[in-house]
């Protein structure tokens, strides 16, 4: 317990509702609103435990897992989805989804006790509406997270039950190629991702694909309006860029930047990207490229990375690996950095990369993570456990990743913090 009583927690407490919630504050940036709700839920959560106590507390912390049951089988079977802007009986969704009252109607008494849904006319009516709690369990909702249930509750639920069996087999060094608490689960070998694009089980793969982008919807999609792109000197290489989700939403925030971006990732991944931008406007399209690269690759010729551009970017790259294969990477993106442009770089599609068409500043690197800090909140410690329960990746405090950089080269410089579960840490080659 912290050395602050109850009550000069609650006071706190009182005055950052009042702040976030009372008269508007035009002196009040969104940071401070949204730092200010972060610091409102860590005092919730110390309240609770103090009037809980220890005992209390910690069982119900260990039962939690229950309520992560009862939310994806409410989810699962779409009951939200069938209640819809209407009212219905439990005995309706039962009959209409073939489930079992019995079942249904504990884990909705599960639900109802955090808020999802409405019992009409109070409890043991057994009539049931969607509230504002509720509606991002229905699929169609704007703020679906449906497919981040099933994923969270199902692959990563089990994955997460694996980890002492995964510890106990694992080399004391997390490393790739080591069973994963979610290869124990579903007794299969090899990356995750494999898994997920079998026959049998791409339908994981698709629900693991819309998860994602509704897990940054919830967590980071201010990530696109509270960094200054405007001041990155162009082109921007995105190491590890995947599709190009993130220069979707930039391209489309500020359709006028002058910003062109270079995303390097395997050569199926690109392949694959090049053929989904072809459904993007066109003043998007004219502003991505696309190379086939290894940032890991055993020289730097080898990793296609474009050498000698102002500005490169890796993002939700390094949680995915051990400590000394992050400072090979670094290490790899350095050399790129601090290499000679090349002038006869050429994309997938044959045309010549951009170059810097501004006086160049010195090459940054900008790392763009989750990371443990004062500030996190609960999201960013469940995630790292299930990060390392489906592919041994783990989620670093600052302080961690800022002294990978040094042991690459790199010196960071500031840390931009968002209204995001994420942050970004911008860095220099050190001795510039």
């Amino acid at each position: 317990m912290p050395d602050r009583s109850p009550v000069e927690l609650a006071e706190e407490l009182l005055q950052l509702v009042k702040s976030i919630y009372g008269q508007t504050n035009s002196k009040t940036s969104d940071q401070e609103v949204y730092d200010a709700k972060r610091r409102a839920q860590q005092l919730s959560d110390t309240i609770r435990r103090y009037a809980a106590g220890p005992l209390e507390y910690t069982i119900t912390l260990a039962e939690s897992c229950h309520e992560s049951a009862a939310l994806r089988f409410v989810t699962e079977y779409g009951v939200a989805d069938f209640i819809g802007d209407d009212t219905k009986t439990l005995s309706d969704i039962c009959e209409a989804l073939k489930v079992n009252p019995r079942y249904l109607s504990v884990a909705l008494n599960c639900l109802l006790t955090h808020g999802y849904f409405e019992e009409v006319r109070g409890m043991d009516s057994r009539a049931f509406r969607n509230n504002a709690m509720s509606g991002p369990l229905r699929e169609q909702h704007p703020q679906s997270l449906k497919a981040a249930i099933g994923f969270i509750c199902d692959d990563g639920y089990k994955a997460a039950g694996y980890l002492v069996e995964a510890a106990r087999v694992a080399d004391r060094s997390v490393v790739k190629g080591a069973p994963t608490g979610l290869n124990l689960a579903f007794g299969f070998e090899g990356p995750a991702f494999q898994h997920w694009a079998s026959p049998d089980h791409a339908w994981r793969g698709k629900r693991m694909g819309l998860a994602m982008k509704q897990l940054h919807q919830m967590a980071n999609a201010n990530v696109v309006t509270d960094f200054e792109w405007h001041s990155v000197q162009s082109p921007l290489v995105d190491l590890g860029g995947g599709i190009g989700t993130l220069e979707m939403a930039l391209t489309e925030a500020y359709p006028e930047s002058a910003l062109h971006f270079i995303i390097v990732d395997i050569a199926e991944t690109v392949k694959n990207a090049a053929t989904v931008w072809e459904n993007q406007p066109p003043h998007a399209r004219r502003r991505i490229s696309f190379v086939a690269g290894d940032f890991l690759a055993g020289t730097l010729e080898d990793t296609h990375i474009p050498c000698g551009q102002p500005t490169y970017l890796m993002r939700h790259i390094l949680h995915d690996w051990a400590d000394d294969e992050v400072v090979a990477i670094l290490k790899n993106v350095r050399a790129a950095m601090l290499a000679p442009p090349s002038v006869n770089a050429s994309a997938i599609d044959g045309s010549p990369l951009p170059l810097c068409s501004t006086p160049p500043r010195a090459p940054r690197l900008l790392i763009c993570e989750m990371l443990l800090q004062e500030r996190s909140g609960r999201f960013a410690y469940t995630t790292s456990v299930q990060v390392l329960a489906l592919n041994n990746g783990i989620i670093r405090t600052e302080r961690e990743m800022v002294m990978l950089l040094g042991r690459a080269g790199f010196a960071a410089v500031k840390i931009h913090n968002m209204r995001a579960a994420d942050s970004i840490i911008e860095a220099v080659p050190s001795g510039l």
